[in-house]
C-alpha cells in the first residue's frame, strides 16, 4: 500500500510525509475522526514509510521491510488490539498465553484481513477490551534491538477499547517513552480516552470523506456502477466502511421506493398514500426506516443542487430529479429537507412509524405542491 491508496485525507498525508522528510516525528500520535475514514490505513502507511530502507517520505514497496509490512509481519511493527483472556493468564503474562489453537487462528486471520484491507475493523471473538498485558508488552518489545535503520512502532487501532488498567499502563509509557519507539493510536471516540493520554499525543484529525472520494473508491475497488456508487456515498456519512456495508443493501431499489413515496405523497389521494405506506412499512425495522429516510434526504438535496445549477439538466443529474425540478419549480426544498430531518429525529425517539411517515407525506405535499399549484 502507498499513500495514494488511502482514500482522501490529503492534508493528513502531507502532514505525515513532512514529519518524515523533516525528521520531526513525534513519539506518539493520536489519529482521531469518524469511523471508517482511514485512520488505521494512515497509521499503517506511516509505519511502513518510517521503516522503508529507502529512508524517504514515500515507501518504496519493494524492500524487505515494505514486503513484511504487506502482511503486517514486520518484526518492528506491532498491532495492539482487543484480545480475549487466555486460559490461566495472569498479570504480566504474554497477552497470547493460554490461547487455544482456534483462538490463535482467529487472531492470525484478523491480522491477515487487516493486512489485505486496512479499512477492515479487527474483531477477535470474545475480545471486549485491550488488555493491560498487551500494553505491558510494548515496553518488553521496545527494549529489544530494532532491525538495522528501523524503529519500533506500535499501532493501537480503536484505542478507546483499553480498559482502565491498560489505559494507566499506556500513560506511564507515554510519560517515559522507551528509546526510539513510536506509538500510533487511532480512535473514533476520543472522549473515552484518558485526557492525560490525549495530551501526550500529537493529535491528527481525520475528516469525513467527501461523496466524490467515496463514490470513486467504490467504483474502482468494488466494481460499483457510477449512479449506485454516488447514491451509496451520499448515505455513508463520510465513512468508506459504512459505504461498503451498503453495497449489498439494494440501495438503488430503495431509492426507487423513495421516489415512488414522493410521487404518492404529492398525488393528493389519502387512500393511495395509506396503502403505499403499508407497503413501505412492511417488515421494516426502525434502523432500516432511518436509512430509508436518509435516502429521501439525499434525493431532496440532489434536487436542491440541480435547481441551483444554471441548467437543471446538467450532466450527472438523475432523470427523476430533473423532471421533479421542472414540475415543481417553486417547491420549498429547504423546508422539505428540514421536515425529513425532523422525521429522522422522531424515528430515533421511537415515535410510532406510521404516524411519522404519514405526517411527513402531508407536510411534504404542503411545501412542495401546495393547493395553488
Amino acid at each position: 500500500m502507498a499513500w495514494d491508496h488511502i482514500i482522501g485525507q490529503h492534508r493528513v498525508k502531507e502532514l505525515l510525509r513532512h514529519a518524515i522528510s523533516s525528521g520531526q516525528v513525534a513519539h506518539a500520535y493520536l489519529f482521531e475522526g469518524p469511523e471508517g475514514v482511514g485512520k488505521d490505513a494512515l497509521a499503517i502507511e506511516f509505519a511502513r514509510a518510517l521503516n522503508c530502507r529507502r529512508r524517504s517520505a514515500d515507501a518504496c514497496g519493494v524492500c524487505d521491510s515494505c514486503k513484511r509490512m504487506d502482511s503486517l509481519q514486520h518484526p518492528d511493527v506491532r498491532l495492539i488490539v482487543a484480545l480475549p483472556a487466555g486460559k490461566g493468564e495472569k498479570t504480566g503474562d504474554d497477552p497470547l498465553k493460554g490461547f487455544t489453537d482456534e483462538q490463535m487462528e482467529s487472531v492470525h486471520a484478523e491480522l491477515a484481513s487487516k493486512a489485505k484491507d486496512p479499512y477492515h475493523r479487527i474483531s477477535v471473538p470474545k475480545a471486549s477490551f485491550i488488555k493491560v498485558n498487551s500494553i505491558r508488552e510494548i515496553r518488553r518489545q521496545a527494549s529489544l534491538t530494532a532491525s538495522e535503520f528501523a524503529r519500533k512502532v506500535f499501532i493501537l487501532p480503536n484505542a478507546e477499547e483499553m480498559n482502565a488498567e491498560a489505559s494507566n499502563a499506556l500513560l506511564k509509557t507515554l510519560e517515559e517513552p522507551p528509546g526510539d519507539t513510536l506509538l500510533l493510536l487511532t480512535t473514533s471516540r476520543r472522549e473515552q480516552l484518558l485526557p492525560t493520554i490525549v495530551s501526550r499525543c500529537q493529535i491528527v484529525r481525520c475528516e469525513p470523506l467527501s461523496v466524490e472520494e467515496i463514490a470513486s473508491a467504490l467504483q474502482e475497488r468494488e466494481g460499483i456502477g457510477a449512479d449506485e456508487a454516488r447514491t451509496i456515498a451520499m448515505l455513508a456519512n463520510g465513512s468508506y466502511t459504512a459505504a461498503r456495508a451498503l453495497v449489498s443493501a439494494d440501495v438503488l431499489g430503495r431509492r426507487n421506493e423513495v421516489v415512488q413515496f414522493l410521487r404518492t405523497a404529492l398525488g393528493r389521494s389519502r387512500a393511495a398514500l395509506l396503502k403505499h405506506l403499508e407497503v413501505v412499512l412492511a417488515g421494516r425495522e426502525r434502523s432500516d426506516a432511518e436509512q430509508w429516510l436518509k435516502l429521501l434526504q439525499s434525493w431532496i438535496h440532489e434536487a436542491l443542487t440541480a435547481r441551483a445549477s444554471e441548467n437543471g439538466g446538467a450532466v450527472g443529474v438523475d432523470e427523476d430529479v430533473r423532471k421533479f425540478v421542472e414540475r415543481f419549480p417553486h417547491a420549498d426544498l429547504a423546508e422539505a429537507s428540514k421536515l425529513v430531518d425532523r422525521a429522522i429525529a422522531l424515528v430515533g425517539r421511537n415515535v410510532y412509524l406510521p404516524l411519522v411517515l404519514t405526517t411527513l407525506a402531508l407536510d411534504l405535499q404542503r411545501c412542495i405542491a401546495p393547493p395553488s399549484e
